[in-house]
């Protein structure tokens, strides 16, 4: 009964229309140049380390860009002792890019609330994997941007 529901699932699936979303990799073809990066030293070296990913070094179109980042770790409540419980996590990234001489800026926001944990290695590996997944998603943002924009 399982084979059968398996293979009705995946003729509907193929039958479905559905594609990935980057399927058509070779439309990344362009070159980014980070110019400058301020703020944010860790958010800035995790999103540089992302667009090496997307970037082509022998494409002829060239993109220039400047990081402006800021992250913050604000403290939404305490305990009854004075102990913060929950965090408010956010990055704020201003991304500016030179196109056919055009200044383009974009803006991008992520934030997410999180619980403290006692064990602050656990906190620290925790914040760092919040960050990682923050320069991810802003760059995956970024290049949709750029791709709309060719």
């Amino acid at each position: 009964m399982k084979n059968l529901i398996l293979v009705l699932f995946l003729i509907f699936l193929n039958s479905c229309g559905y594609t990935p979303v980057y399927k058509n990799q070779k439309s990344q073809d362009f070159q980014i140049n980070i110019i400058e990066m301020t703020g944010d030293n860790a958010i800035n070296n995790l999103i540089k380390n992302e667009l090496k990913f997307y970037s082509n070094k022998k494409s002829n179109i060239k993109y220039n860009i400047s990081i402006n980042s800021k992250y913050q770790k604000i403290i939404i409540s305490k305990n009854s002792a004075g102990v913060a419980t929950d965090y408010n996590l956010s990055v704020d990234t201003i991304i500016s890019f030179d196109k056919e001489c055009k200044n383009n800026i974009l803006n991008f926001n992520e934030n997410i609330i999180i619980k403290n944990n006692s064990n602050s290695f656990e906190q620290n590996n925790y914040e760092k994997s919040i960050k990682k997944n923050f320069a991810s998603s802003i760059i995956g943002k970024f290049i949709i941007k750029i791709l709309n924009k060719k």
